[in-house]
């Protein structure tokens, strides 16, 4: 029987596609000061070609290769600052969500398991989920993150329950279907398709930001092998209670 549902944050609960789409414009920018020909469109590019390549960590390695080490580490420090200090402003809770989270919270314990700063946990809280999520497992906080699996043992002894018991609803393989498999959680793959997702364009290079995330994006990868594979799929809130319904019947052999 499932006792519990973790949530990631990103892509799950809030959309990041703001978020991410400032971070490369501040990249830009610092870029320009030492490249003054260099187009925004080119470095989207460079964005497709390491996701393709490597899959995660393209902002920071492109910050790496252009601003090298000292030059990303303060950029970091720098946009780090802004979403503290605005981290609901910059992201939205995604479609359907809300209703989603509350209608779970009557018949199961919530929780995150999340690599996200602090100060997401008041975000979450103003977004109207106040007191719903008894375990949060944020990385800033725990001082693990995923796809490390001491994150998830983190929450699930917090939460007091087996592994069989939960289900991790995340966006991402890498760090949360495939993690969360191994500790022997149920998962589902949320993937919301980016016109849906309600991101706030406020310019051109948001909008060509958002191009880019629809040619590719880390969320898109798919699993390298069958024990990476998800149990459930779902592009939408609703897919996600219709998923989590398929987990739960009475007769299923846990």
């Amino acid at each position: 029987m499932i006792r519990w549902i973790f949530f990631d944050v990103g892509n799950v609960l809030m959309n990041d596609d703001q978020v991410m789409s400032y971070l490369y414009q501040e990249l830009y920018k610092r870029i320009l000061e030492t490249k003054p020909s260099f187009s925004y469109a080119e470095l989207l590019r460079r964005r497709e070609h390491a996701i393709r390549r490597d899959g995660a960590g393209h902002w920071a390695d492109l910050a790496e290769k252009y601003l090298g080490t000292a030059g990303k580490d303060d950029l970091i420090q720098r946009t780090t600052e802004r979403m503290r200090d605005h981290y609901l402003e910059m992201h939205n809770v995604l479609p359907g969500m809300n209703d989603a989270v509350l209608v779970l919270s009557k018949k199961y314990q919530l929780g995150l398991i999340a690599n996200q700063l602090k100060e997401v946990l008041p975000a979450l809280d103003r977004a109207g989920w106040d007191g719903l999520f008894r375990v949060r497992a944020i990385s800033e906080l725990v001082g693990s993150k995923k796809p490390d699996l001491a994150i998830f043992r983190w929450a699930l002894d917090r939460a007091g329950c087996r592994p069989e018991e939960a289900v991790m609803i995340g966006d991402r393989v890498d760090n949360d279907i495939a993690p969360a498999k191994r500790i022997g959680m149920r998962t589902i793959w949320l993937h919301f398709p980016h016109a849906e997702k309600g991101t706030s364009l406020q310019n051109k290079k948001d909008r060509m930001y958002l191009e880019s995330q629809r040619r590719i994006s880390i969320v898109s990868i798919p699993p390298k092998s069958e024990e990476d594979a998800p149990d459930a799929e779902a592009d939408s809130a609703k897919g996600v209670l219709e998923a989590i319904q398929t987990f739960d019947r009475p007769d299923e052999p846990v």
